[in-house]
């Protein structure tokens, strides 16, 4: 069979609704309540219906029931997110490090320049190239699309266990990173440069900081936008603009696939997260920890979750034999104790 027969057949198979698929209740009033929620706390969008509406997946065919089950992580870590703007700025008020993560950065990572001691983020501030502004910059934009992407990559090639690590990691490594917003709220580098090293204000918005020279060079609004949207302004540490891009190399060396542009895109993240002024070093290298982590609080708990399916299945082979057993103990009984 032709490539364009099978495309065409997949194709269908995507479309097309299943009648015969047994429909769940549950979804539906998942995303209904997700709703009403966001309807009774306020500031109901299109986005939060866009996002119920998913539900719908489970209901139309086997395919798209897939895509859901798979996808839930990156779905939940979106909720969660957006629900931050409901109590960010009362849970981090008072408690916003400023100088404590930059005096520290300073101490471990300073480079002497002209007399004086600077942080990376500094000297790129006062050293920074076109070439470099293009590809941190395009690391910046495309990092969203490089974990979805490789999402869709696992489903559509059938790695569904990859798939399964690799998201519900990704949604661990987010609810870590978001209670350490609130457990050490820390001031990103763009915030200093800015306003220094006082009290944290509370009137900031976030900023692109060196994402804004990509901007200029292309002629674009890209950063400005999106960084107007943001929730986290005291959300430097950790890094999981790095965090993302380590669990994309971990599954395309899984997959043995994409290995060595994966690897680069993670390390040209590392660097572009210093270099645009968005993050300390230290914030990278706790991003790179809390993937660590995350991989192996998910891998543990599969482990674990696989030997209880062994076990119960061993038992029930155990209890079916016995089932047999007694069976045929009876009925070479029956037969022994008729008259011949």
């Amino acid at each position: 069979m032709s490539t364009a027969n099978l495309l065409s057949q997949e194709i269908a198979l995507w479309l097309i609704p299943e009648r015969a698929l047994k429909r769940r209740w549950w979804p539906l009033a998942l995303g209904l309540a997700y709703v009403l929620t966001i309807f009774v706390l306020g500031g109901l969008e299109s986005k939060h219906v866009i996002i119920a509406s998913l539900v719908l997946l489970d209901s139309y065919n086997s395919r798209t029931r897939t895509f859901l089950k798979y996808f839930t992580p990156f779905i939940l870590t979106g909720m969660a997110y957006d629900s931050m703007r409901y109590y960010y700025w009362q849970g981090i008020e008072g408690n916003v490090h400023v100088s404590e993560p930059y005096f520290l950065e300073k101490k471990l990572f300073g480079i002497e320049s002209n007399g004086t001691v600077l942080t990376p983020n500094e000297y790129f501030e006062r050293n920074n190239w076109k070439i470099l502004d293009f590809f941190a910059g395009f690391a910046y934009i495309t990092f969203v699309f490089e974990y979805l992407g490789t999402g869709f990559l696992l489903l559509f090639a059938r790695q569904l266990a990859v798939l399964r690590t690799f998201g519900w990691c990704f949604f661990t490594v987010n609810i870590m990173g978001f209670a350490t917003y609130f457990i050490y709220p820390a001031a990103p580098p763009w915030y200093v440069a800015a306003y220094g090293l006082g009290p944290a204000r509370t009137d900031v918005v976030a900023s692109p900081a060196g994402a804004a020279r990509f901007d200029q060079l292309m002629g674009t609004h890209f950063f400005d936008a999106m960084y107007g949207m943001s929730v986290d302004v005291y959300g430097a540490i950790p890094s999981l603009h790095v965090s993302y891009p380590l669990l994309v190399a971990w599954a395309a060396l899984s997959v043995k696939r994409f290995r060595t542009p994966a690897i680069v895109f993670f390390l040209l993240m590392c660097f572009s997260a210093v270099y645009l002024n968005h993050h300390y070093i230290i914030d990278v290298i706790l991003g790179i920890l809390y993937s660590l982590t995350a991989f192996v609080i998910v891998r543990g708990i599969e482990s674990w979750l696989q030997k209880r399916y062994a076990r119960s299945e061993s038992e029930s082979d155990r209890q079916i034999n016995s089932l047999k057993s007694d069976s045929t103990n009876r009925r070479y009984n029956a037969e022994t104790a008729s008259p011949s």
